[in-house]
């Protein structure tokens, strides 16, 4: 081959490299006029032959990348061509040229889309090579028209929105619990799409704004009621995705403080809930509470195994301090004590015998001042004694039945029982302990006939002599 020859076959080569570089610059900057110039008079592509052709159908093509771009669907676009395969013969020539397409992701960051070859062949037209046949074989990859084909990283995204979702509802019956606990009822309200549903013991309500006016009513069931503190605890979240829409199953669990302000679950549930993104937010468009166990705090509380062993506690306790009273009274009396004695009387309290009847506490006193002398010495004094107890209560009253003896000494210094008889008492609890509001002494040995014994409650007569007495 002569240096002639030689010289034009890399003038050739490198005029057939140049169309390839204005190709992809046309193409990148949209010319479609100059993108159609590097065709000959008869050069096809895609269907159209002839520039104006060619022009037309890349007019066309311009105006859907241009939509595409407003709709954020599309970036401006390099094309790289490279191992350029060129053969001439004359004036004609084919030419196998690798190109690669390259844009931005979503991220901003340069990425190959697609990559291929252009095998075309070409002609030496008014002393130019064009264009005659162009045929593009994608290799790889994809056009950014195309909808993307799944990757790891779409199936990542996916992933992760679903976790970022679930975590977000998570957080809503978080945020749930805390503005419950605190008593923030707008927040509370704010976590309910527009059209949120909310169904509760009180009552339903639909929109945030309703759900405040329940939970104002809430409020105002609670008020005056001294409620110990409260914690919700939410867990087990069962959470369904679909899209903008969820449901939600949650354990949740009402901690309180008993009467020893030990902590103690007072109630528990599910929530069973139906989610809305709205506005780019998970809000509750569904909220149903479901209570399996428990109470709510101003319900009145259950009878438990502790509550009946502290009432077997209370009658035990009582009925000891019932004896103590018995005890005492007869201690006072024997120990002239009499003030003491009638001390143990209510104010409307009545003690009778076949003595007489006596009401409130400065009667009785002196009553038995009148009858019960101080004792001389010690050797001279003498003894009740009370047994056989028989108490039934019902609350803060009781009712008792008991024996009582006097004894006295005998002519050899002995003990002598000289009356035995019983007792029928009503008592009552008051601010300082239980009080006789009765007490009826029947006298047995020597036999008293019952008819007898003035027994009974006080009248309205006696009780307002006895308020005139203690006026006097």
């Amino acid at each position: 081959m002569t240096d002639a020859a030689r010289l034009q076959l890399l003038e050739d080569r490198e005029a057939i490299r140049q169309v390839f570089v204005d190709y992809a610059r046309y193409l990148d900057h949209y010319d479609h006029e100059g993108y159609a110039s590097l065709f000959a008079r008869g050069g096809s592509f895609g269907g159209a032959v002839g520039p104006e052709a060619i022009a037309a159908h890349m007019a066309q093509y311009a105006e859907r990348v241009q939509a595409a771009k407003a709709e954020g669907r599309f970036h401006d676009a390099v094309h790289l061509m490279s191992n350029h395969d060129i053969v001439v013969e004359g004036d004609t020539a084919r030419a196998d040229i690798s190109w690669c397409y390259m844009t931005i992701d979503a991220d901003k960051v340069p990425t190959v889309y697609q990559m291929g070859h252009y095998l075309d062949e070409l002609v030496r037209e008014d002393g130019k090579w064009k264009l005659t046949s162009h045929n593009i074989h994608r290799l790889m990859g994809r056009a950014q028209l195309e909808p993307p084909h799944p990757s790891r990283l779409d199936a990542v995204q996916a992933r992760l929105r679903e976790l970022e979702d679930k975590e977000a509802i998570r957080q809503i019956f978080t945020d749930y619990a805390r503005y419950l606990d605190s008593g923030n009822l707008e927040g509370y309200a704010s976590l309910f799409a527009r059209n949120g549903w909310m169904k509760a013991s009180l009552g339903e309500a639909r929109g945030p704004e309703e759900v405040l006016k329940l939970l104002y009513k809430y409020r105002e069931a609670a008020k005056g009621r001294d409620l110990p503190r409260a914690k919700h605890i939410v867990n087990n979240h069962d959470i369904t995705l679909d899209g903008d829409t969820a449901k939600a199953v949650v354990s949740w669990f009402y901690l309180t403080l008993d009467p020893d302000g030990v902590p103690m679950i007072l109630q528990g549930g599910h929530y069973v809930d139906e989610l809305v993104r709205e506005d780019g937010t998970w809000k509750l468009v569904s909220h149903d509470i479901d209570r399996f166990f428990g109470r709510a705090p101003f319900e009145p509380p259950p009878v438990t195994r502790l509550d009946r062993i502290e009432a077997r506690i209370r009658e035990i306790e009582d009925k000891e301090a019932i004896m103590r009273m018995f005890m005492h009274i007869q201690d006072t009396l024997d120990g002239r004590d009499l003030k003491g004695y009638g001390d143990c009387f209510t104010e409307d309290g009545v003690w009778s015998g076949v003595t007489g009847r006596y009401v409130g506490p400065r009667a009785i006193t002196e009553f038995f001042t009148k009858v019960c002398k101080p004792w001389d010495s010690e050797g001279h004094r003498t003894y009740h004694t009370t047994s056989d107890f028989v108490i039934d209560l019902d609350g803060d009253t009781a009712k008792a039945r008991s024996q009582w003896r006097h004894i006295m000494r005998g002519e050899k210094d002995e003990p002598v029982i000289v009356h035995h008889g019983h007792y029928d008492d009503e008592l009552v609890r008051t601010p300082d302990g239980w009080r006789f509001r009765k007490r009826a002494a029947y006298g047995d040995i020597p036999f008293f006939e019952p008819k007898y014994q003035l027994i009974g409650p006080a009248t309205a007569e006696e009780l307002a002599r006895q308020k005139e007495h203690q006026n006097g």
